[in-house]
């Protein structure tokens, strides 16, 4: 049960981090935070001012808190049905860019614009003002656009990361306790939320193969700009090895951040035979003859006998099955001290359950099972793992860097 005096807690917390964010942005003359039009798209907290983002953490979860405990739990209980329906119709039918930001609009233009009638489309944003801050209604029928609609309404990578996951993955969770039922405990990515919210008896990949401006949207989804190193580069004696190869490494931009840096490496990129090309075209000439891309499928035996395997975020698009696969498929090419690395997300423990970070990775463990019939993984589920997958597997360990998002998992080929 809850302190009595927890509410009281909260809202001290709240005022007291609030004020400590509020000076820090007065006294370095940058702007209050705002969700009108012309606002920053952001809270402007550069990476080395640590406690003030420390200080922005606990004030959003002080508030989810606050709110949840003012709202108590009978009503925390009523599911919204109706959440973001409005928002999947509004980028359907493109209203958020059927005005320009820094002028007005009103029902009957973006019924014309749409096609939708004066009276769904006033239904539609007056539910997306109320309850996600799209557009702004500040007098009868005059609509302007927020600061949400404006970043939609101007950029393409944000608008479609919001599109892929309402049509994409909204469609997967909302059948995925059918899939469970039909399915129990399924390993197979064909047996999933996605399978059945898409009529198909095929996995994801595979749907999208065959709908290619659907696979081009979900792969600009994970193209999106993000940190490249996330502690890689730092955390790892990289300068004791001289080959690696990046399994499922896309474009390269790891092996490119390693061979920069360390001048003795020879780096390879496997990815699918489109990737690899196209990732080819995108070395820098000075590293050209250290970087070599090839078209491989990790499902089958690996034909590079080097110093490191690297997967970044390959492991947890898979069932534990076809994890085990993917390493016995090393073996044949492994030689005594080769070192596998795995970077991604590992689930949070007991004692970190409440941490921004922890919700983050529990979401993506529920996604990936909704997809995929995969899974993000507890630190303990490594070592069994490898083990599964060949006892001379030697698990070294884990570690997370300070302020990454991925730890980095490492096991050693002992022969």
């Amino acid at each position: 049960m809850a302190s009595t005096n927890r509410i009281i807690e909260l809202s001290s917390l709240i005022a007291r981090e609030t004020a400590l964010i509020n000076d820090f942005l007065v006294k370095n003359n940058l702007p209050t935070p705002s969700l009108d039009a012309d606002a920053l798209q952001s809270i402007p907290i550069p990476d080395s001012a640590t406690d003030i983002e420390a200080a922005r953490t606990a004030v959003i979860e002080a508030c989810s808190e606050l709110k949840a405990l003012m709202t108590g739990p009978k009503e925390l209980l009523r599911f919204k049905w109706t959440a973001y329906a409005s928002v999947k119709a509004i980028l359907r039918f493109k209203l958020d860019r059927s005005f320009p930001v820094g002028e007005s609009t009103s029902f009957e233009a973006m019924s014309k614009f749409s096609g939708l009638s004066e009276m769904n489309v006033r239904r539609l944003v007056r539910h997306a003002i109320i309850n996600h801050r799209f557009f702004q209604e500040n007098a009868p029928g005059v609509i302007t656009h927020s600061a949400l609609t404006a970043i939609l309404s101007r950029d393409d990578m944000a608008r479609n990361l919001l599109v892929v996951e309402l049509d994409e993955f909204w469609p997967a969770g909302v059948k995925m306790a059918d899939a469970l039922e039909r399915w129990p405990n399924s390993e197979e990515c064909n047996e999933t939320g996605f399978s059945l919210a898409n009529n198909s008896k095929k996995s994801m990949y595979d749907i999208f193969a065959e709908n290619p401006s659907r696979g081009e949207r979900f792969g600009q989804y994970f193209a999106q700009p993000g940190n490249v190193d996330d502690g890689i580069f730092d955390n790892y004696p990289w300068g004791d090895k001289q080959t690696m190869v990046d399994v499922g490494g896309s474009y390269g931009s790891v092996a490119i951040g390693i061979a920069e840096r360390f001048p003795n490496m020879m780096c390879f990129v496997q990815d699918l035979p489109d990737t690899v090309v196209e990732g080819a075209s995108r070395v820098p000439a000075e590293l050209q003859k250290r970087i070599t891309f090839m078209a491989h499928d990790f499902f089958t035996p690996q034909p590079l006998s080097v110093d490191v395997y690297f997967f970044r975020s390959i492991f947890h698009n898979w069932a534990d099955k076809y994890c085990v696969k993917i390493l016995q498929n090393l073996v044949p090419a492994l030689k005594p001290g080769a070192v596998i690395i795995i970077h991604e997300r590992v689930l949070p423990s007991f004692d970190s359950m409440d941490t921004v970070d922890a919700r983050r990775a529990i979401n993506l463990d529920v996604g990936m099972l909704q997809l995929l019939n995969a899974q993000q993984r507890e630190i303990h589920e490594w070592p069994e793992l490898f083990r599964r997958a060949d006892p001379r597997f030697h698990y070294l360990g884990a570690h997370q860097p300070a302020g990454a998002m991925r730890w980095i998992i490492t096991a050693e080929w002992r022969g």
